[in-house]
């Protein structure tokens, strides 16, 4: 597992079938920075799982925040939510 702070960051870390999941947070950055990233996850990796934080951080959604499906998670269910997400990715 990985985490950066920046998008940049993400950029030169991320490669093709590494990962099983990737978690973009959309609040943090333009929504054209993130979709555009988002958009080269799908187009070299088509099968990748991504993950959009949409919440403070209660809310997470599998699809781009435009047709948000929003899941809630009380802080303390923060951490199984995510494993939840990396069980089905």
């Amino acid at each position: 597992m990985h985490a950066v702070e920046e998008i940049s960051a993400a950029r030169s870390l991320w490669q093709p079938k590494i990962y099983d999941l990737v978690m973009l947070d959309v609040r943090r950055y333009s929504p054209g920075e993130t979709l555009e990233f988002y958009e080269q996850i799908k187009q070299t990796s088509p099968r990748e799982r991504v993950a959009f934080l949409v919440g403070p951080p209660t809310y997470l959604s599998l699809i781009w925040p435009g047709e948000v499906f929003a899941e809630a998670a009380s802080s303390g269910q923060w951490g199984e939510t995510v494993k939840r997400f990396l069980a089905v990715a």
